[in-house]
């Protein structure tokens, strides 16, 4: 017989009571038991047929480590059980169910353990709360041209959702709202590269980006960028010929007479900043040598007769009586005239060091600075204010004058209602693009003959 000793009727005791009091019961619960639900979705129910145990205990944790339990469920999930048996806290008489509509978002863990603590399941429901999503880089104003891209808006984080899958839509907007625009087409991802094919200028476009989980109804949304402006670009250059349209000595070694002393009238840079742009502008160009009223136009080699001067006596030109124009008036100073001819070949003296000589695009970027549309146009007054302003708003104002302009001849017209600077930029062998501005209109495109004088300005 074998032998029984008290170790084994201790053991066997052991058994019997944790089997009969503390049984794992073996089971397929009626749904999953992790669930992620949608804003106002229902648990699918957690059911817990009877076994022979009589009771579950269901504990809910405030994190997935379980370190801190929830006395209760969270809002809006029941735990129901046989309601005649008292039973202790989280404790439940089968069969068991979890049921509701939870209305916190955010993950709720649970455990289903026996009454002697041992644990038989784990499961979380999940409610899907607003996907997160980074801001939009960069966000000051930004300015390009037609053809030229802009570099990329960037999210500066990934978005992140409970509901999977995460689909970002980029849209664009004609106020800095990041609500209300419309959905650029094919942009979907992290980077989005706003479009510069139309002019947009000065208006622009904002643009933000929304991330929508699988729910569809839930989203998240970027700040705006800032104002994307597009301007237009100036026209390209036609029929042109070797010599620029100036006779062959004024690109020759021949033209090579000194230009005297160059100066700006004043040393006041005029700092211009709007709508992306950033540029700064000396003011009209003088020189010594230049005749007061000799000009040949192209003619004739000769600095001298080559430049009229808007001066009154020597190059101490006096600040004009203020001009009154469309009820605004410029008192700006006028500067010398020069031929295309004399300021292309003296450009680095008369444009010295960091200086050069304006371009056509200059000119245009300039409009859209000051609040323009950078095309030619007429009616608008408003920008041709800031544009013969010598007092306004800090980088709003240019500071021109109503300089006149000369004839290839000599003659001097327009003095008091017309405005033109040089650009660098030819239209055509004989024709050059200026700024030209009189009355509300303003062409930061125009052109005009080589031979003619007109007023000069650097920028850089």
């Amino acid at each position: 017989m074998k032998k029984i000793t008290l170790i084994t009727i201790l053991i066997a005791i052991f058994a019997t009571k944790s089997f009969a009091h503390c049984p794992i019961p073996q089971w397929c619960p009626s749904a999953p038991l992790h669930q992620i639900l949608c804003p106002g979705d229902t648990i699918d129910p957690i059911e817990f047929p009877s076994v022979i145990a009589k009771t579950l205990v269901i504990t809910w944790w405030m994190n997935e480590t379980r370190t801190n339990f929830r006395p209760t469920p969270p809002p809006g999930i029941t735990v129901s059980g046989d309601a005649s048996t008292p039973l202790g806290e989280r404790e439940y008489a089968f069969p068991v169910s979890i049921k509701g509509a939870p209305t916190d978002p955010g993950t709720h863990h649970y455990t289903v353990s026996n009454t002697c603590g041992v644990e038989l399941l784990h499961g979380s429901i999940t409610l899907a709360g607003p996907p997160t999503i980074g801001t939009v880089t960069p966000i000051g104003e930004r300015y390009t041209v037609v053809g030229t891209a802009f570099t990329p808006l960037t999210l500066t984080d990934d978005p992140i959702s409970s509901m999977l899958p995460i689909t970002i839509q980029w849209y664009s907007n004609t106020s800095a709202s990041n609500s209300g625009g419309i959905a650029v087409s094919g942009s979907t991802g992290n980077t989005f590269t706003p479009p510069a094919t139309i002019p947009n200028a000065p208006d622009g476009i904002y643009y933000y980006a929304v991330a929508t989980d699988g729910c569809g109804s839930t989203v998240a949304t970027t700040n705006t960028s800032g104002k994307h402006i597009v301007g237009p670009v100036c026209p390209a250059s036609t029929n042109l010929t070797g010599d620029n349209g100036c006779s062959p000595t004024r690109n020759g070694p021949t033209f090579t007479e000194g230009i005297g002393t160059q100066f700006f009238k004043t040393n006041t840079v005029w700092t211009i900043s709007g709508n992306g742009i950033s540029q700064e502008w000396s003011d009209v160009v003088l020189t010594s040598s230049c005749s007061k009223t000799g000009f040949a136009g192209g003619a004739d080699p000769n600095f001298n007769n080559d430049c009229r001067g808007n001066r009154t006596t020597g190059t101490n030109e006096t600040r004009p009586t203020a001009v009154n124009q469309g009820g605004n008036t410029s008192s700006a100073y006028l500067g010398d005239l020069f031929s295309w001819c004399a300021v292309m070949t003296h450009a680095a003296v008369l444009c010295p060091g960091t200086w050069r000589v304006p371009t056509c695009q200059d000119f245009v970027n300039l409009d859209v600075a000051l609040g323009g549309t950078g095309i030619n146009r007429g009616g608008a007054d408003a920008v041709r204010d800031k544009f013969i302003d010598v007092s306004g708003d800090a980088g709003q104002f240019w500071g021109g004058a109503y300089v006149g302009y000369s004839s290839s001849t000599g003659t001097l017209l327009s003095q008091g209602s017309f405005a033109g600077y040089w650009s660098s930029s030819e239209s055509t062998a004989t024709y050059t693009r200026f700024l030209h501005f009189a009355g509300g209109n303003i062409y930061p495109q125009n052109s005009s003959n080589k031979t003619d004088g007109l007023a000069l300005r650097c920028v850089r």
